[in-house]
């Protein structure tokens, strides 16, 4: 076994919660306003309940094989099928740790203009190339201890944002642009789900394989809550029409934050927040893609990879896209759908497939 690590399931809730935190904030929050307007909030809550499938699914498909990650699954469990498959997963890690990267990077060139991007791209692959060589544990840990830091930023954020001129009303009418642009930002809210199946590289190493299921219902529950703020609080602020135009809703809303004359520049906090979230979120997708080659490989280590890898992320990252324009285009079309495949419909595939095998295994033994 690669990974000797362990992690506990409030650990492993944690990572999920910090990753898909963190790309609402900067990916599906713009995305839901543009297709649900005023009704966001009801489209996250519709589609938590649909995202849930996926979560369940892979966590189940790693109850039906305890011990394996999703990548040894595919790759010892469903024949040459499986091994397409599995090669599939390690380039839809690859490209979420592009995404994740270059993300960091467009942020952070908000505030700092004149510095260039490879400088961004290189801090980023550093810490979290740094993360991923030290371990599983390590990254667990780490989250531990950060989450509950941003948490406490963002109620802080919450109640200063409290003080504002908001106004709820611009969330009314409900359902005033009919239930299809509901339905649409619910298929958004679930394919936001979907990049919990990069989870499946870690679910082997949880201590209590039992509880995973409610473990990872918890993470979707608490990750709704962190989401439906954000989403209700631009609108109040801007109006439904405005703040869907607006690439960082939240960063837009933290910088009309003040707390009397001199301390006025609350978008500190926002960076803050997208710089250890998009960290962690990062760091899970690389450490997936680096344990599953690994896997693959039959390797003792996936440690040698680590560094190879953090290049071809880097790179990865210019060439992904030319300029926010086009990653815009990519978020607001490819994003959504290739998540719903890759951790909803296969995941679930994947299990039903499990059942049956493993029903007409048992129904050969005992015929035997």
């Amino acid at each position: 076994m690669i990974e000797r690590g362990r992690i506990s399931n409030i650990q492993a809730a944690m990572l999920g919660i910090t990753s898909l935190t963190i790309i609402g904030h900067l990916i599906l929050l713009t995305i839901i306003l543009q297709q649900s307007r005023q009704d966001g909030w009801i489209a996250a809550i519709f589609g938590t309940i649909l995202g849930l499938m996926g979560i369940i699914a892979i966590v189940k498909l790693s109850q039906t094989f305890p011990g394996l990650t999703l990548i040894e699954i595919l790759y010892s469990q469903f024949s040459w099928v499986g091994k397409i498959v599995c090669v599939l997963y390690l380039f839809y890690f690859f490209i979420m740790a592009i995404l994740g990267v270059r993300l960091f990077a467009e942020s952070y060139k908000l505030i700092m203009s004149d510095t260039p991007m490879w400088a961004f791209v290189a801090i980023i692959l550093m810490l979290t190339g740094f993360i991923v060589y030290s371990g599983l544990e390590s990254l667990g840990r780490l989250n531990q201890i950060m989450l509950p830091v941003l948490v406490i930023f963002a109620i802080g954020v919450v109640f200063l944002t409290m003080g504002e001129k908001k106004d709820y009303s611009n969330l009314l009418p409900i359902l005033g642009n009919g239930f299809p642009r509901v339905a649409i930002g619910s298929l958004s809210v679930m394919g936001w789900f979907g990049e919990f199946v990069v989870l499946g590289m870690v679910l082997p190493y949880v201590q209590n394989p039992k509880k995973l299921v409610k473990t990872g219902i918890w993470t979707a529950a608490i990750t709704l809550l962190f989401f439906l703020g954000p989403i209700t609080g631009p609108i109040a602020l801007f109006g439904p029409v405005e703040a869907a135009k607006m690439s960082f809703p939240t960063f837009s809303e933290v910088r009309y934050i003040s707390a009397g004359e001199v301390i006025n520049r609350f978008d500190a906090i926002a960076i803050l927040f997208w710089t250890v979230g998009l960290m962690i979120r990062v760091s899970i997708f690389y450490y997936g893609l680096s344990l599953g080659i690994g896997q693959i490989f039959k390797l003792r280590s996936y440690q040698p990879l680590v560094i190879p890898l953090a290049w071809m992320i880097g790179v990865g990252s210019f060439i992904f896209v030319e300029n926010f324009s086009e990653l815009n285009e990519f978020l607001l079309h490819t994003y959504v759908p290739l998540n719903i495949l890759m951790g909803s419909l296969i995941p679930l595939l994947l299990f039903i497939v499990s059942i049956v095998i493993i029903s007409v295994q048992k129904k050969k033994r005992e015929h035997d």
